[in-house]
């Protein structure tokens, strides 16, 4: 066996951080009411129904309708945690900031979750272009047609045209860089969080994201719409760790806790275009 065990291990003082995603959705929707909530509670958004326009005749009676009440509730109902313990063997001889490294993996972790669960709210959407059942083939060659129809489709349903986003998976960028589109863009670029310098077909900020929902491992849930109205998200409780002695070890233990909710209020604001990849 020689001397193995007697050579010593050095921990190196840095601690390796783990590759993230971009984290986007979050980003996009409408969070003026997170004060507001509470555990297991909900946020009431006010609307009304549509008005009736009638022919007028001079003379005559009109006729007067009660407004409908169109309100939407959404409920904070969506519960993550996570937790860890640390044994002081362990951070005793370990020089790193461990501790700190483990909240901040736990935190990071529970927003993708939040960010996975947004983007999974597309089936919401109350304009559509392509289906889950045939979803829109789309190569280098057909990209920019695809992406022009749905920008299209979002125009002619009212959403506006000011400060229009879309989230793309990385495959679409690639077909775009194939296609060229990339190349007529003087400042295109990707900056932190997923955005990229990249106006295209209509689409004002345009964002690439791991988190694009997929459909039985073949069509991407591509979302866009107009400003942050369309999805409604707010958080009863946010980031609360706890960083406690553990009672029957001589160790820490820490959890973290977010309680929040997240739903589409506005449908006819939301776009989802269903496409699959298809060979360059």
């Amino acid at each position: 066996m020689g001397l193995e065990n007697l050579k010593p291990t050095i921990w190196n003082n840095r601690l390796i951080v783990a590759l993230r995603k971009a984290l986007i959705f979050g980003n996009l929707t409408n969070q003026n009411f997170t004060g507001q909530a509470t555990v297991g509670g909900s946020v009431k958004f006010l609307q009304i129904g549509e008005v009736a326009v009638n022919d007028y005749t001079a003379y005559s009676d009109m006729t007067f309708e009660q407004l409908d009440d169109a309100s939407l509730s959404m409920i904070i109902d969506q519960k993550k945690s996570f937790s860890f313990q640390l044994d002081v063997t362990d951070t005793t001889f370990i020089p790193s900031d461990v501790l700190g490294g483990g909240i901040d993996r736990g935190a990071y972790r529970i927003r993708d979750t939040i960010d996975q669960y947004i983007s999974g709210l597309y089936t919401d959407a109350g304009v559509t272009y392509g289906s889950a059942a045939s979803p829109k083939a789309t190569s280098s060659g057909t990209v920019v047609q695809h992406l022009a129809e749905f920008a299209e489709q979002m125009t002619e349903n009212n959403i506006p045209l000011e400060n229009r986003w879309i989230v793309l998976p990385p495959w679409m960028f690639t077909k775009l860089t194939l296609a060229g589109v990339t190349d007529r863009q003087p400042n295109a670029d990707i900056f932190e969080g997923g955005y990229m310098n990249l106006p295209i077909v209509g689409f004002n900020r345009v964002f690439l994201s791991n988190n694009v929902t997929q459909i039985g491992g073949t069509a991407h849930t591509i979302m866009a719409s107009s400003g942050n109205e369309a999805i409604g998200f707010a958080q009863a409780i946010s980031g609360d760790v706890r960083i406690r002695p553990s009672e029957k070890r001589r160790a820490t233990n820490v959890d973290g806790l977010w309680v929040y909710g997240s739903k589409v209020i506005r449908p006819d604001m939301l776009a989802v275009s269903y496409n699959n990849e298809t060979a360059n």
